[in-house]
């Protein structure tokens, strides 16, 4: 009969404790790691994911074009000096002034209390010995009580005089430094517009400063350099285009299991995504250059492609303001390249082939040695 209570008292849903150490309590274990697994596993599945979709949207963004030539003749206008006002001072004259007397006023309160004392002593006494004490007394606390009145006068003007000069003096070293301020503000505008007269009238110097200035602020997430040279306001541009391993060989895609899935992407894919890429680089590198070299007329970008010795030149076009303009809003690379007519070769599955090309036509039966070069990397 025990046994049968005990046995009911189970099922009548008494919970059975679980021992630390059992096989219950390693169990629980088990499965909690199992979980934690999973959900570190899921982890690194979503960063896998958007690690693949942050290279792809870097690619593409490469592709948005914006251009929009500097105002120089807004920037010739010189900026005014707006100088600095000095703080009035005269309150911290009036502040030491105060500050001092306060000193004397304890003392001279003691002072003027006793004289009140020993004068009510000397008006009501009788006593011949306390009237000569107290006449005595009276005055020479009026004697003390004059002294100390010329000493406080006397410290409170040495106080204040002292106080006036080094306000002077601060003074007198801020009107030097505004003066210093106003003089490297007037030295750095004529600089400024100097700089911008000179790039107005195509000093060569002027230019390449201005151009390593923007290349090097206009960098990619991958290494790209370019080659400028420079004749008669002429610019050819050779630009080193990266590698095509960059251009990722898979698509990747999130299923509802929270794995990524895999698919290669068929060369053709691979290519035209390459030769897009290598437009975009073009085309921006193109724009950041025209959009602040005023005296720029015509331009040539040349795509080259370095693997070990082998140098080859994969497309080229030539520019204005005007094409390059119609270019950049074109809706991607490949588009700009139509726009500007460029000259490339390439198979059925878009494999860019090497071309040959010369140096610009305007630059026919000149000295190499006129020709200015310039060597930048665009790197992040």
């Amino acid at each position: 009969m025990k046994g049968v209570d005990r046995m009911t008292k189970k099922r009548d849903g008494q919970a059975t404790k679980i021992l630390p150490g059992t096989r219950q309590d390693k169990g629980k274990v088990y499965v909690d790691e199992l979980y934690f697994r999973h959900v570190d596993q899921m982890d690194r599945w979503r960063q896998e994911y958007d690690h693949c979709q942050m290279v792809e949207n870097t690619l593409a963004a490469i592709s948005n074009f914006n251009y929009e030539e500097v105002d120089y003749t807004s920037l010739l206008i010189r900026k005014p000096w707006k100088e600095r006002t000095i703080p009035d001072c005269s309150g911290m004259l009036e502040k030491v002034r105060i500050e001092e007397e306060r000193k004397f006023v304890m003392p001279i309160t003691t002072h003027v209390g006793l004289l009140l004392v020993l004068i009510f002593m000397l008006l009501i006494s009788s006593n011949v010995i306390l009237l000569w004490i107290s006449g005595v007394g009276v005055v020479t606390l009026l004697a003390l009580l004059a002294i100390l009145l010329q000493k406080r006068h006397r410290d409170i003007e040495r106080i204040v005089i002292a106080k006036q000069k080094e306000i002077d003096d601060w003074i007198a070293n801020e009107q030097q430094l505004i003066q210093k301020e106003k003089e490297k503000h007037e030295h750095a505008e004529d600089e400024r517009i100097k700089g911008i007269e000179n790039l107005i009238a195509g000093d060569i110097g002027t230019i390449f400063a201005k151009i390593d200035q923007i290349l090097t602020g206009t960098s990619f997430p991958f290494h790209v350099s370019a080659d400028v040279a420079v004749y008669m306001n002429v610019a050819a541009v050779k630009i080193w285009l990266p590698p095509k391993s960059i251009i990722p060989t898979q698509i990747c895609a999130l299923q509802s299991s929270g794995r990524p899935s895999f698919q290669e992407k068929e060369m053709r894919t691979i290519n035209k995504q390459y030769f897009e890429l290598c437009a975009a680089v073009s085309i921006r590198v193109m724009s950041a250059i025209y959009a602040h070299i005023p005296s720029f007329r015509i331009g040539y970008v040349y795509g080259m492609s370095k693997e070990g010795t082998n140098t080859e030149c994969l497309f080229t076009c030539k520019f204005d303001r005007q094409i390059l303009e119609a270019a950049c809003n074109a809706a991607n690379g490949l588009a700009a390249m139509q726009v500007a007519k460029a000259i490339f070769n390439c198979d059925t599955s878009l494999t860019l082939l090497p071309i040959e090309v010369g140096d610009p036509e305007e630059w026919e039966n000149i000295e190499l040695q006129l020709v200015r070069n310039l060597h930048i990397d665009l790197f992040r």
